[in-house]
């Protein structure tokens, strides 16, 4: 994290300037506000945050960023500050500046080197009764490519996982709400498999990465490059490999099955809450049963959950008795393999007083198998699939989320704050 607090460079840049209280001591131009956005986006990058927020409120606007997926609110800044910073972050991105009263939602993007990164700036702008609600989101380029070994899979899903994404084709997703890294799993999985005997084509919206030797798209609606336009074309590339974005749609959706069922790997994402139920969406969608059964091999599902820090971490004896009920819940009473070690954070420098630094996944994997065409077809409840998978057939994310805050990773806390009751059943009471 970083050293300074954002507070205390920005009362510096404030006394730098004249400014007292919540009174510019002059008018601020062009300059000084550039300077200030410097340092905002700077500070971004020293406490890896993915996203900043700029929320004008009655009494100025609220600075917040967003580190390891939960918001901090870092400082708030006065209406006299506020509009000539938001006018000269929308001069810089491109967008319209039509004054209170007369905005329209916008989205621009532009390229910005901070703290020696290079990074991808994707803005967009909202009209509120205070003015422009600003989220920036950060895409890092400097950033190296994370390896399928090190987002956190465990060692049978990841041997699994692998033997999916080497086959000559079939039709592998990444499930679970936004913001849980199934992008950065896609990546990995490129990363894991390329090779210059194989041609790789992606279509995405945006790029966040770029790979050398994969041929990567990017989606374009004022041209009218959408996912399925896009993917179409990519059919007639000779693609070994395709990775689509997201599955959003039917169309979508069956020329990506059409492609699996005719040679290529092809590798997407879809917002399904656990791997159970990306089938069920399919079959919402309107894509034919037998098409589904066909086509798709693996579902994997994720969360990100935050890690302990390892400066002020210390054992958390209290959360035991909670660990263990819902152990033997979620397990059938399964023995716990190595000791229990449940801890937790205090706070402290490294970690901005929050106790956690960096994330995590938590992952599930299913294979599709014969033995599951039945339960696809009847569009079994989540809870049918579960009692037909439990055991070895279905590890689940709460078991590797369990197993994780066991070996002290994370905390047992943390691992419930991010499953949702598809997940949880009785289990949270």
């Amino acid at each position: 994290m970083a050293a300074r607090s954002l507070r205390d460079l920005y009362d510096e840049f404030r006394a730098a300037n004249g400014i007292r209280d919540s009174r510019p001591g002059k008018i601020l131009d062009e300059g000084a506000m550039s300077k200030l956005m410097q340092m905002f986006l700077a500070y971004g990058v020293q406490v890896k945050a993915s996203d900043i927020h700029l929320e004008p409120i009655a009494a100025g606007a609220r600075v917040r960023y967003r580190i390891d997926g939960i918001l901090h609110d870092m400082l708030t800044m006065s209406p006299e500050m506020r509009d000539p910073l938001i006018r000269a972050i929308k001069v810089r991105a491109g967008m319209t500046n039509d004054g209170p009263g007369r905005s329209k939602p916008q989205d621009s993007r532009f390229d910005f080197e901070a703290e020696g990164h290079n990074l991808d700036l994707r803005l967009s702008s909202f009209p509120t009764i205070f003015g422009d609600v600003i989220a920036i989101r950060i895409l890092d380029r400097s950033r190296s490519l994370f390896k399928l070994e090190d987002l956190g899979f465990p060692p049978q899903v990841l041997k699994n996982f692998e033997a999916l994404i080497k086959r000559p084709n079939g039709f592998v997703l990444v499930t679970g709400p936004t913001g849980v890294g199934k992008t950065t799993t896609l990546y990995a999985a490129l990363n894991k498999i390329r090779s210059p005997r194989i041609k790789m084509v992606t279509l995405e919206d945006p790029v966040e990465y770029q790979m050398d030797g994969v041929n990567q798209g990017q989606i374009n609606t004022a041209v009218g490059l959408t996912f399925s336009t896009g993917l179409r074309a990519i059919l007639r590339q000779d693609a070994d490999v395709i990775l689509v974005g997201e599955i959003r749609d039917k169309e979508t959706a069956e020329i990506a099955i059409r492609a699996a069922l005719t040679g290529h790997l092809v590798l997407s994402t879809m917002h399904a809450r656990h791997s159970l139920g990306a089938t069920t969406r399919l079959l919402d969608m309107g894509v034919e049963p037998h098409m589904v059964l066909a086509s798709v091999t693996g579902i994997v599902a994720q969360r990100l959950v935050r890690l302990v820090c390892r400066q002020c971490r210390q054992p958390d004896r209290l959360a035991n008795q909670n660990f263990e009920r819902i152990w033997a819940q979620e397990t059938g009473g399964a023995p716990l393999i190595g000791d229990l070690r449940l801890v937790k954070g205090q706070g402290c420098v490294l970690c901005n007083g929050t106790g956690y630094v960096g994330r995590l996944g938590l992952f599930e994997l299913l294979v599709l198998t014969d033995d599951l065409s039945h339960l696809i077809l009847e569009r079994a409840t989540h809870n049918i699939y579960r009692g037909a998978l439990s055991g070895e057939k279905l590890r689940t994310m709460l078991v590797d989320g369990l197993e994780k805050a066991a070996q002290g990773l994370t905390t047992l806390e943390e691992v419930l704050r991010v499953m949702d009751e598809s997940e949880m059943g009785d289990l949270a009471g």
